[in-house]
């Protein structure tokens, strides 16, 4: 019983260390700092994110098309380079299906689906959303979680050696944290790690210069879709209902309004829009 209550402190505070490290200020871009917990290098983090992406490809179908993937990089890495990791190697790829959606995966991997594109009105709201998912890379959103995963297994694996714990406390404690698999795409990001992203996102659009209004009238636009649509349903799944983000944000530019002459819809935009309605329908989800 000593050993069990000398260690479970000690663990509290550093997983708590990361929650309460910093807090946004109004009219101020969140200052992200990365927890101590997440011992994770770039590069490390880097190679994750290729073993990811490497099993993303293999079950979500890739839209093979230049022109569609010149566009989405073109705008996708002045979004990167105008971030606050621009170091980071970033990716952009388009995945073939109707669902209005987008994700991340660590280490600068970051997916749009076919769906968003064509859901999306105008350059700064697909802009928007690009400086969202860049936003969760940026605050090490998944990296915290594989570091906060990886700390629990290994307090369980040395509590077990020491004696202080048994299988089924170690079973118990690794269900409440996600259990063993790190999973990127299907993983539902806390309301604080959203609208950390959305914030980031924010002053990211505005920096890299599109109007950050686009992010507010996407989820704008979602928020008025029939979300029993099986179309939405996987950004719902993974995302909070949009009316409380939009609030956040409509006050973050009213405490700081955004630049003048900012852009918010280009030809490029159109050209994508166009050349992805003549393309063929995507493939039948599979089984």
């Amino acid at each position: 019983m000593r050993a069990t209550y000398s260690r479970a402190p000690v663990v509290a505070v550093i997983l708590l260390a990361g929650i309460l490290a910093s807090f946004p200020v109004r009219g101020e871009e969140p200052k992200v700092v990365k927890p101590i917990y997440n011992t994770f290098s770039d590069e490390e983090e880097m190679a994750m994110g290729r073993n990811a992406a490497a099993e993303v490809e293999k079950k979500y179908p890739i839209l093979q098309d230049v022109i569609l993937e010149t566009y989405l990089d073109h705008i996708g890495q002045k979004v990167a380079q105008a971030s606050r990791r621009p170091q980071l190697v970033y990716r952009f790829k388009l995945v073939d299906t109707l669902a209005v959606n987008a994700f991340s995966l660590p280490g600068g991997y970051v997916y749009v689906h076919r769906g968003l594109l064509e859901f999306a009105e105008t350059e700064d709201e697909l802009v928007g959303v690009l400086a969202h998912e860049v936003g969760h890379i940026v605050a090490y959103h998944s990296m915290n979680d594989v570091a906060r995963r990886w700390l629990v297994s290994r307090v369980m694996h040395e509590g077990k050696k020491a004696g202080w714990l048994d299988d089924q406390q170690i079973q118990d404690a690794l269900q409440q944290y996600g259990g063993a698999l790190l999973l990127f795409v299907d993983r539902k990001f806390s309301r604080e790690e959203e609208n950390e992203a959305d914030l980031l996102g924010l002053y990211n659009t505005e920096r890299a210069g599109w109007d950050p209004n686009g992010l507010i009238v996407f989820l704008g636009h979602v928020g008025q879709f029939d979300t029993t649509s099986d179309l939405m349903q996987i950004f719902l799944r993974r995302h909070p209902l949009p009316g409380d983000r939009v609030d956040m944000l409509r006050v973050e530019l009213k405490q700081r309004p955004p630049s003048p002459g900012l852009t918010k819809d280009s030809f490029l935009f159109k050209a994508a829009k166009a050349r992805v309605r003549m393309l063929p329908p995507p493939p039948a989800p599979s089984p």
